[in-house]
């Protein structure tokens, strides 16, 4: 193979650089090179030939106190690798850098020192580094992952790993990290906040955090309780070494791959009325976009209407794309309407017409089953949230946690998920007695909003998958 290489360069040195002298004297690049389109990137490659590959920033310094260091990049590297491996293509390798003295790669710590991935729908951002100021005092994670949904600006999430050379082994032999580590996540996750839209109030915008330990065996990582608090509060523990990534790797898969709605869940509650304005603020009115159909009332709470556009009507173009925030309503004729002409005899029926701030771009929610006949209503919440019209009817955190079990065996199984309506309209600020779901064959509800039967059978949370799993078998 080598034999073969030489051979060809030595062939293009023989025709194409026969007549080339070498160069004497200083050598010297004018700015033309270096700066100039094309010619800049003539000039890289001449450098990296020239120089060849040099790795730097204290890399060769391979004492003790400095392996915590060369651990924090190789994770940052490996983070790297897997996003790839994921199918998201380098938009931009802001940690790479050359220089006149050679070509170094180097993890810088400045406001560029960031990978950027894209696919379709996401644009991720690995950040080495990162520093983020708040009111009270800065937070320099080691790794952040930034998660931007293209099709929905309000997606935008913050994850943290932060990479730490130290283990606890305690007095049973379990290994894992030190418990001020984790702390520090929690830390993270309460300290990164940015402004709301009115300037005023902060909003958390990291949605995990975790910390990443030198281990290697993982099948036995998965009984620790920092691993297992992942799932719980979004905060724990991964190991991290050569050919031990599989458990992080799955992790990264799943918070890239979640819907606005599943991520959102995921996070913790400040408390019941945050919860009360995820799910039971109904202050968005679906309308139905028929020629033929038209409002017949408002509610007082409304503060936004959705458009929802049949499949009779729009095809493929069919869901909820287009929302508003309602600026003023009144009744008045149908035939004062002057953009669309009335029928004949409906002149002098009484209509609303609502007003609108502006109309809003969402992210398609897909119709499941039908969506509203006339008008129903939702939250904001979901509404920004949501992936199908069955998600808008979601009335707590924890119908959603069994609405997402639900969308995972029905995908294994090539099953539909219907929804049972027994409130028959528009939900109410009062639990509703039962919330009923059919899949497949198997009817799992929620009775007095915490319990959770599979056929009538009373069964938990964790347990839910499984049971759903062997009622369809028998």
């Amino acid at each position: 193979m080598l034999r073969n290489k030489v051979s060809i360069l030595d062939k293009h040195l023989k025709n194409g650089f026969s007549n080339v002298s070498n160069l004497i004297g200083k050598k010297t690049m004018s700015l033309v090179f270096q700066m100039a389109p094309g010619y800049r990137e003539v000039y890289k490659k001449y450098i990296m030939l020239s120089k060849g590959l040099a790795l730097g920033d204290g890399l060769y310094q391979m004492t003790p106190k400095k392996l915590y260091l060369l651990y924090e990049m190789w994770c940052y590297m490996k983070i790297h690798h897997i996003l790839s491996d994921l199918g998201y293509t380098v938009e931009e390798y802001g940690i790479l850098k050359y220089k006149d003295n050679g070509f170094y790669l180097t993890l810088s710590q400045d406001s560029q020192a960031k990978m950027i991935y894209s696919n379709k729908k996401n644009r991720l951002e690995l950040w080495y580094n990162k520093s983020y100021s708040s009111p009270t005092t800065n937070q320099r994670p080691d790794t952040v992952l930034n998660i931007r949904n293209l099709n929905n600006k309000d997606d935008n999430r913050i994850y943290i790993f932060d990479a730490k050379y130290r283990i606890n082994v305690d007095d049973k032999g379990i290994v894992g990290p030190v418990e001020d580590d984790i702390n520090v996540m929690h830390r993270y996750r309460d300290a990164i906040v940015s402004k709301l839209s009115n300037d005023v109030q902060f909003k958390y915008d990291t949605f995990g955090a975790y910390v990443m330990v030198p281990y290697g065996d993982e099948e036995k990582f998965k009984e620790h309780d920092f691993y297992k608090s992942i799932e719980e509060v979004n905060i724990g523990a991964f190991p991290m070494l050569p050919g031990s990534t599989k458990l992080i790797t799955k992790q990264l898969k799943k918070i890239i791959e979640q819907s606005t709605l599943d991520a959102r869940n995921d996070r913790v509650v400040i408390d019941e009325y945050d919860d009360y304005g995820k799910f039971k603020h109904l202050n968005v009115m679906l309308a139905n976009v028929k020629d033929e159909q038209h409002l017949k009332e408002v509610r007082e709470s409304v503060e936004y209407i959705a458009f929802y556009q049949p499949m009779t009507k729009f095809k493929q173009e069919a869901g909820i794309r287009y929302y508003g925030k309602i600026k003023k309503w009144k009744e008045y004729r149908r035939g004062e309407c002057t953009e669309i002409k009335s029928s004949a005899g409906t002149e002098n029926d009484i209509y609303l017409r609502i007003n609108l701030e502006s109309i809003q771009e969402i992210d398609n929610i897909v119709p499941i089953q039908t969506g509203p006949r006339i008008v129903n209503y939702t939250t904001l919440y979901l509404l920004k949230s949501a992936e199908s019209t069955q998600e808008l009817k979601v009335g707590s955190s924890l119908e959603l946690q069994i609405y997402k079990i639900l969308k995972k065996v029905a995908e294994e199984k090539v099953v539909k998920i219907k929804k049972i309506d027994k409130d028959k309209g528009a939900r109410t600020d009062k639990k509703d007695k039962v919330r009923e779901y059919i899949i497949g064959d198997v009817k799992v509800e929620i009775v007095d909003g915490n319990i959770i039967k599979v056929n009538g059978v009373e069964i938990n949370v964790k347990g839910i998958e499984d049971s759903i799993l062997n009622n369809m078998v028998n």
